[in-house]
């Protein structure tokens, strides 16, 4: 079950930032599986507010964007670069498709990252 966050910490929220992101990254890129997959040593970021989304990955040039809207805190930020990360993963292997992004070889790379890292599968 997910709380429900009061609408002053969405607007004061000062944990999602392009260096954040960017740090969160950083951090993922180390540790398994990230490490294996040979992911670029950089990335573009991006800060939206909107609450349609919690983050998405756009492929040229590699993006992650989150969106304050839905991510207040730093374990979301984390878990949420992580799952941007499996589609850039994706699209580094050429099987990223935008008609099924979450496809079986997602949620295989989802359940390595969540077993790994201690993310929730269910919201992961």
């Amino acid at each position: 079950m997910k709380c429900v966050k009061s609408h002053w910490m969405q607007a004061d929220s000062k944990i999602v930032s392009k260096k954040s992101i960017l740090l969160a990254y950083q951090m993922l890129r180390g540790m398994e599986p990230f490490c294996d997959w040979k992911l670029p040593t950089t990335i573009q970021t991006k800060v939206v507010n909107d609450s349609t989304m919690y983050g998405c990955f756009e492929d040229d040039p590699h993006t992650i964007t989150i969106s304050t809207a839905r991510v207040w805190d730093v374990s979301q930020l984390v878990a949420t670069v992580g799952h941007e990360m499996i589609h850039l993963h994706q699209s580094k292997l050429k099987i990223l498709s935008e008609d099924s992004p979450h496809d079986a070889f997602f949620m295989n790379c989802a359940r390595q990252v969540c077993v790994n890292l201690g993310f929730d599968k269910e919201n992961f």
